[in-house]
């Protein structure tokens, strides 16, 4: 079965699919679901308290009379939120990261306390504006309880400049950017890292819940870390739910979503990856992290190819692009596959940027390899 035979199949199973897409999948439709997750700032550990009710409420109005969507906050206890559209066990999962970078305060010196990074931080020295969040009384949004700069100096210290001197030690501090659609340039702002996937997730969501399929999407917690060379400093949610998935229920492929960086193109004035829709790349990490086999990328390619007649653009990236939760997921599974999007400064160097087009191609994108996998005789030739 080659890509062709498998778009064949789709158009046969799915009535209606690219109508569907076309419909449901668009700008305005998946800027709505960003602004709301974006602004609803969830640190590493806050996850499932604090973006569950979100997606819950989101999510509800998905197929109800069906019955076919069903939300768990704390998936198996892992800290991560997981969708299920149909039943398990799903052979798809559908994987992005919920939790954003955040710092942690220490000793204060008048206005200003130290910060201990809990994420890899990139910021060059300078101000940037920020706030501190409360501690958790309960689901929902976290509190800002103070306000003002993050502060890199020249010699990499990290600080908080605020005017309120009573933080608790190891309070949350986050940098503070409300989301943005600049629909003239199509630039998106906010946490496109990762809360630009989990958009994506849950607009997928919406088209499958009209089809019989069996899915997991995933909106993990604790994807950000303090990462040096090995793999165990984050993605710790995403292993800890797959540690505790019964064999039998455990996928045949995962798709990890992320954003794929482009600032070495900028630095070395070549065309970026923007426009060009949804990518993917056969290695993550220099190959510290997923490899995909070789017939899962050669199928992913000839999908590309085909994807075109159907006005979705999905392109190969052959630059380098970071790891994720995929240094989970290989461990369970051979089948990963890295699709993302192209973004910018996702930790704030400067102004976090995606393309709102890029990201409505990478959820048709998701869509179409999710029904794609549900086929037995695909994933006995391809997995």
């Amino acid at each position: 079965m080659n890509a062709k035979d498998a778009i064949h199949l789709l158009e046969r199973r799915y009535k209606g699919l690219w109508e569907r897409l076309e419909q449901m999948v668009t700008a305005g439709e998946y800027f709505q679901l960003f602004k709301q997750l974006s602004d609803n700032y969830s640190p590493t550990l806050s996850v499932s308290r604090v973006q569950g009710p979100l997606v819950e409420s989101l999510t509800a109005q998905i197929s109800a009379e069906e019955n076919l969507v069903r939300v768990t906050r704390n998936l198996r206890g892992s800290g991560s939120i997981g969708i299920v559209v149909g039943e398990e066990p799903a052979p798809v999962w559908l994987s992005g990261h919920a939790d954003i970078c955040s710092y942690l305060t220490g000793s204060r010196d008048g206005f200003r306390y130290s910060l201990t990074p809990f994420c890899m931080h990139r910021a060059a020295p300078g101000r940037r504006t920020a706030v501190a969040l409360g501690t958790p009384e309960g689901p929902g949004p976290l509190t800002h309880i103070a306000e003002g700069e993050m502060v890199t100096d020249e010699d990499a210290q990290i600080f908080f400049d605020t005017d309120t001197r009573d933080l608790p030690r190891w309070t949350r501090v986050v940098h503070h950017l409300p989301a943005t659609w600049e629909q003239e340039s199509d630039e998106l702002h906010g946490f496109i890292d990762n809360q630009g996937t989990c958009a994506a997730l849950l607009l997928a969501t919406k088209v499958l819940s009209h089809y019989k399929v069996n899915v997991l999407l995933l909106l993990n917690d604790e994807e950000e870390g303090p990462v040096d060379k090995g793999n165990q400093g984050f993605s710790r949610a995403m292993g800890r739910l797959l540690n505790r998935t019964p064999h039998g229920q455990l996928p045949e492929t995962v798709f990890i979503s992320d954003v794929h960086q482009q600032e070495s193109r900028i630095a070395s004035s070549q065309p970026t990856f923007f426009g060009k829709g949804a990518l993917f790349t056969g290695a993550a990490s220099g190959a510290r992290g997923a490899v995909t086999p070789p017939q899962l990328l050669d199928f992913t390619r000839e999908l590309a190819m085909e994807l075109v007649s159907y006005g979705i653009q999905l392109t190969e990236n052959e630059d380098y692009v970071s790891r994720s939760d995929d240094v989970s997921a290989l461990q369970y599974t051979q089948n990963v596959n890295l699709i993302g999007f192209p973004g910018i400064y996702p930790h704030f160097d400067r102004t976090p940027t995606a393309r709102c087009s890029d990201l409505v191609h990478l959820t048709k994108t998701l869509v179409v390899y999710a029904l794609i996998a549900q086929d037995p005789e695909w994933r006995g030739t391809y997995l």
